[in-house]
């Protein structure tokens, strides 16, 4: 027996969807907590420790979501559509030199105060944060995000799921605000680059159906800035020596 369903009816599938994401974030936001309490618990102070321990157990917990809902699968990291991954590479490595150049200027300003204790952290602590930004920083965030967020609302909203993804984006990372990362006038300065930055890595997704280039992208925008924030870290330090 077929019954057709009222045309208002498809859309709670959808909302439904939308909900559960919503609480799967929220869910990942207090994971994130949890790891953050953790490390006060066992009084774990090295900055590149945290930031690098933070992006893996994020990755494992993205992983995890991709297997309940069931979408982990090998195209999500492979290298499919490669002509127009190149295009992607090609603008994200324009946009990665911009905000490199965006954040110096911003610094060198006085803004994202709340980054510039990663300047004076220990060698070591340099060394893996430099590395989590090169190699964990696009799978940490995109995996779920995009991963899982964008993909399970693709099939049902088309591009609207980008949409989707772009609010879920600037809701969590307003966190940042909320827990005195930044001020609430620095997240709304940069967050023009930001939703453009996460834009590209959305289109990347839906044009190509790999994370593949959005993790290039992401990681080499992260690195960039993480440079450019020890190199306007260094005059300060000099100075105070």
């Amino acid at each position: 027996m077929n019954l057709e369903p009222l045309e208002t009816s498809s859309y709670l599938p959808i909302v439904g969807l939308i909900i559960i994401i919503i609480l799967f974030t929220l869910l990942r936001y207090f994971y994130e907590k949890l790891v953050s309490r953790l490390y006060k618990l066992v009084s774990l102070e090295r900055a590149g420790i945290q930031i690098f321990t933070r992006a893996t157990l994020l990755i494992i917990f993205n992983f995890v979501v991709l297997t309940i809902f069931g979408l982990l699968n090998g195209k999500l990291f492979s290298f499919s559509e490669p002509r127009t991954g190149m295009t992607i590479l090609l603008v994200g490595i324009g946009i990665a030199i911009l905000v490199a150049l965006l954040s110096f200027l911003a610094l060198k300003a006085g803004y994202g105060g709340g980054y510039k204790v990663l300047a004076d952290t220990p060698i070591l602590d340099k060394g893996l944060s430099l590395a989590t930004f090169i190699l964990l920083a696009g799978p940490s965030e995109d995996i779920f995000f995009i991963g899982f967020a964008q993909n399970a609302l693709t099939p049902s909203l088309g591009w609207g799921a980008i949409v989707v993804y772009l609010v879920l984006f600037v809701a969590y990372h307003y966190a940042n605000v909320l827990s005195g990362v930044e001020k609430r006038q620095e997240f709304l300065g940069t967050l023009p680059v930001r939703l453009m930055v996460a834009l590209l890595l959305s289109l990347s997704f839906y044009l190509t159906g790999t994370l593949v280039y959005g993790f290039i992208v992401h990681n080499l925008v992260d690195t960039l800035s993480y440079v450019v924030l020890m190199v306007a870290g260094r005059p300060k330090q000099a100075a105070a020596g």
